[in-house]
């Protein structure tokens, strides 16, 4: 099947894109195009009008901010979250994550601001960016507004983006804290059937200083697993009992059910996954 006709409009600047945004009702912006282009051709999107912004340079950049975090322009590819200096110096395991992403020819093509946008429940930045607590800025031609990439995920293939709305950057706060980050598929560039991302920090008593552990490929969003955290907070390290925390909190879990595994398989998955990882962590087996 071909797309429906549209419009095509190639914008040179942040705010010519946002001028065409909000000039064409019904419009879509293109960035790699790796997701897009397959909903256009099955006809799940049909927009009148696309806004290419493949040629803004500003939104290719990777920098830190006053405070330190990471503002990571929402073209920056897959291919240079890998191989940025800046990320992998500052948050590593965003740079990891992107190391698992689909095969060579997408991560050349697909940026970070298109996957954040698909809300794919199985998409692989979004359990890490949830770790991280990192932040989408999104603009339009006369405002300008940030959230939690935790907060602006609301379900399959939905966000709080509005209508003239752009994802323009990534926040990331720093963190070189031990990390994994894992997705179990058929393939390794397949989507997942459970991924998880998990930043523990111990203290030099050995004590859980800080836990942040997300998942994704279970429901129709990824989300914290806060109740792990918060059962690994203070404890030590060495007299956690993982098999006791780790059950009832995934008990409640409604994992998806698709061609590529149903509710009780994701789960039996998350489970191993969380148990193995965080047994690592908490030995303080480096990344």
């Amino acid at each position: 099947m071909y797309p429906k006709s549209f419009e095509y409009l190639r914008a040179k600047s942040v705010d010519q894109a946002l001028q065409y945004l909000k000039d064409n009702e019904g419009s879509r912006v293109i960035a790699g195009g790796q997701s897009l282009l397959p909903m256009l051709k099955s006809r799940l999107y049909q927009p009148t009008v696309l806004v290419d912004i493949n040629f803004i340079p500003e939104l290719r950049e990777v920098k830190l901010g006053s405070n330190g975090d990471l503002r990571i322009g929402a073209m920056v590819t897959h291919y240079d979250v890998i191989e940025n200096s800046t990320i992998r110096e500052n948050a590593p395991i965003l740079s990891s994550t992107a190391e698992n992403i689909a095969d060579v020819q997408i991560r050349n093509r697909g940026t970070i601001g298109g996957s954040i946008c698909e809300a794919d429940p199985s998409a692989d930045y979004l359990p890490t960016l949830m770790a991280l607590d990192a932040r989408v800025v999104l603009k339009t031609t006369d405002s300008s507004r940030e959230m939690k990439v935790e907060d602006f995920i609301q379900g399959p293939f939905e966000t709080l983006a509005e209508d003239g709305e752009m994802l323009v950057e990534v926040i990331v706060p720093p963190s070189k804290a031990n990390y994994r980050v894992e997705k179990y598929a058929r393939r390794k560039a397949d989507f997942a059937i459970a991924s998880v991302a998990a930043i523990v920090s111990l203290s030099k008593d050995g004590k859980v200083a800080d836990a942040r552990i997300a998942t994704g490929a279970q429901q129709d969003k990824p989300h914290r697993l806060r109740e792990i955290e918060s059962a690994l907070k203070g404890k030590a390290s060495k007299s956690v009992n993982l098999e006791a925390i780790i059950g009832p909190a995934t008990e409640e879990l409604e994992p998806l059910d698709d061609l590529h595994g149903g509710p009780e398989y994701r789960k039996h998955v998350l489970r191993g996954m969380l148990s193995r990882m965080l047994g690592d962590l908490l030995s303080g087996k480096e990344a």
